[in-house]
């Protein structure tokens, strides 16, 4: 491929950005504003539907710039409409993303990566290893190309940042797509998760406009969440609790701790005990999540049986902790919580299962 005669996309860059990469055609800012508009607001498909330029500013832009989506190389439908999409981008790199319908809103579940490094034991997205980080451009278009998709009209949308990868390994990338991101959808609507990165969770303190912060925990003790996710060997939980200690959050919002449940692993009542007395003192809710097995996890991670769950819960609520359990969605299309893989790779598999299960 000849890099040099491969048009720039403009997907993904901020205003200031777009106004430096147009100055040496467009001295105008309110053309930049234009063009700003037209991609993110109107999400048009090309430049030549940007009839407010002039005809031969459009044949410059098409000629030197790109606003092409990643092409949709697959998508699969549930039985509950749930969609999930195979992006192939432009490097060749896949990715999924989710359309999670719900009445009259809709939910997006995003990717910031092309893989994740994690290695968590109960996603499948970490069986197939590391890929690179997406930029902003890659971010943003998996917005813009499921609004695209034909669905029955709604009247809110919902992005969660819990796809593939994990977003403040991404940090720089991740900024830039939620500035163009927060003027279309109010942080509040906007969720990003994370395994527990403390540096990453500490410079998103600092930013001026934040989303919503969610943290999978899934263990209530250090030994159990090791053998979970190796990143607690990094940030354990007494890191990771001091500096969501010290995280800013507005009146009345509140951290989601995500809690996979696992069967006779980390689901009985006295685990339920633990996890309320660690998040004692935080702004907190907890969202449950039974584990959606999948033929590349250890075959003894099951999720327990729902009167086992409904306890669970139940205590943790007994114990004044919000608590919710996640309605399962798009399981029967590998779509749901932990099943977002890279299919075309070479799957580098888990260096070892949890010990104790």
């Amino acid at each position: 491929m000849d890099l040099e005669n491969v048009p720039l996309s403009l997907l993904g860059l901020t205003r200031g950005h777009l106004a430096e990469v147009l100055a040496p055609w467009i001295d105008r800012p309110f053309r930049v504003e234009q063009i700003y508009r037209a991609i993110y607001e109107r999400q048009v498909a090309s430049f030549d539907e940007m009839t407010d330029l002039a005809a031969a500013l459009r044949t410059t832009l098409s000629e030197r710039f790109t606003i092409a989506l990643p092409e949709i190389a697959d998508r699969h439908v549930s039985a509950d409409s749930t969609t999930k999409y195979l992006f192939r981008l432009g490097d060749g790199a896949t990715i999924e993303s989710v359309d999670i319908p719900d009445g009259d809103r809709r939910t997006f579940c995003l990717s910031s990566q092309a893989g994740c490094a994690l290695g968590c034991r109960f996603c499948v997205t970490g069986f197939w290893g590391a890929g690179r980080n997406l930029d902003a451009g890659e971010i943003v278009a998996q917005v813009l190309a499921m609004r695209r998709e034909p669905r029955p009209e709604t009247h809110g949308l919902n992005l969660v940042f819990m796809g593939m990868g994990e977003p403040l390994l991404n940090l720089e990338a991740l900024a830039e797509a939620l500035e163009i991101l927060f003027e279309q959808i109010s942080w509040r609507r906007i969720t990003v998760s994370t395994a527990g990165v403390v540096p990453g969770i500490e410079a998103l303190a600092r930013w001026p406009r934040r989303p919503q912060l969610a943290i999978s925990l899934h263990a209530p003790d250090d030994a159990r969440r090791s053998e979970l996710m190796p990143i607690n060997r990094s940030y354990p939980l007494a890191q990771l609790l001091a500096a969501l200690q010290r995280y800013p959050l507005e009146p009345k919002q509140l951290l989601t701790f995500e809690y996979i449940l696992i069967g006779g692993f980390n689901d009985s009542l006295r685990d339920a005990e633990t996890l309320a007395s660690l998040l004692k003192g935080l702004r907190a809710k907890v969202n449950l999540i039974p584990l959606n097995p999948d033929a590349v996890l250890d075959p003894q991670m099951q999720p327990p049986a729902t009167e086992r769950t409904d306890a669970f819960r139940r205590r943790l609520i007994e114990k004044g902790v919000q608590t919710t359990t996640r309605k399962q969605r798009g399981d029967d299309v590998s779509a749901a919580c932990g099943q977002l893989r890279a299919p075309g790779r070479e799957p580098r598999g888990f260096r070892r299962s949890p010990s104790t299960l």
